[in-house]
């Protein structure tokens, strides 16, 4: 019995002796590996590129271009000052029309997040009374004489006729929101 111990740790001790060294330098290896990136990198931190500034002198800025056409437009002597005129009545027409839309988006918005919540709590409703029929049926059906029970089969077809509303409701939620989701501009596939 000695022996065989004796025969036991002699090869335990040459392996680990064979093994030792190579998970060594492995780790090494992979040390020194990590070390080259970090360092490369730090390289690239310190050259650095130059930033270009762009100023009015370095700016080339051609004759015919949008911002020197505005600038050479001649004014004809005694003709109404056209730009002032048009400029003023625009922006305040187009400002009004893109506040309006703005605001008629938001408003658009606030529905679709609130019919979303009422789609969300409508179908936790559904799947809670989904729940307690099965429970109930399996109540109702485990007994004996459940032909017999006549209040136990009332309670099993109110709960059936309040799913079956939940789901019309849930039915009829989903259709409008796949109005408003039309109306807003989005995908109607992304429905909660």
């Amino acid at each position: 019995m000695p022996r065989s111990m004796l025969i036991r740790s002699v090869i335990f001790a040459v392996t680990a002796v064979a093994i030792v060294p190579v998970a060594f330098s492995q780790s090494q290896d992979s040390q020194s590996v990590a070390d080259a990136a970090r360092r490369a990198r730090e390289k690239k931190k310190d050259t650095a590129k130059p930033t270009k500034v762009i100023t009015d002198e370095t700016l080339d800025v051609k004759k015919g271009d949008v911002q020197s056409a505005v600038a050479e437009e001649a004014k004809i002597a005694g003709a109404p000052d056209s730009k002032s005129q048009g400029a003023a009545g625009s922006p305040n027409a187009t400002s009004a029309n893109a506040a309006s839309k703005d605001e008629k988006r938001e408003k658009l918005k606030k529905q679709l997040t609130e019919l979303k919540e009422q789609i969300k709590q409508s179908l936790m409703d559904l799947d809670l009374l989904q729940r307690e029929n099965r429970l109930d049926q399996d109540a109702y059906y485990s007994q004996p004489n459940y032909g017999s029970d006549t209040a136990g089969k009332q309670k099993l077809d109110d709960e059936k006729q309040q799913i079956s509303n939940k789901q019309e409701e849930v039915t009829r939620l989903k259709a409008k929101l796949a109005d408003l989701q039309r109306e807003m501009g989005e995908s109607p596939s992304s429905q909660p």
